[in-house]
């Protein structure tokens, strides 16, 4: 593959591409997973689970890309590319691990208030 058309520069060729499209598609499918999960099972215990998933794999993936598959099997030359895409990745999965986190501290909130709700009711 020519690396040097216009416009388009990829950091990997041939097969080792294809594995990383289809990772990309699988991160894609885990931030729709993380959205449904969100808004249809409404516990805390599935937040603080997404949470803890979503704060660790992603930045394993940067690490794990960047020293185990870029730097080994990188195309030469294209490192700024690479930079760009992981900059990218990095701002999604920021934005995830936000709304994550504020929808845990609204659901915490809520039952906070219930919970005293409840306590106002049984003193009347």
């Amino acid at each position: 593959m020519n690396n040097d058309a216009p416009g388009f520069r990829m950091a990997y060729e041939g097969s080792l591409l294809d594995g990383i499209y289809v990772l990309i598609l699988f991160g894609l499918l885990s931030v729709v997973a993380t959205l449904w999960i969100l808004y249809k099972k409404n516990t805390l215990r599935s937040k603080y689970v997404l949470l803890v998933i979503w704060g660790i794999f992603p930045p394993m993936w940067f690490v794990i890309e960047y020293f185990f598959i870029f730097m080994p099997y990188g195309v030469k030359g294209s490192f700024a590319f690479f930079q760009y895409g992981q900059d990218i990745a990095s701002k999604l999965w920021g934005a995830v691990f936000a709304l994550i986190s504020i929808d845990l501290y609204k659901t915490k909130e809520k039952e906070k208030a219930d919970n005293k709700n409840e306590a106002a009711a049984k003193d009347t």
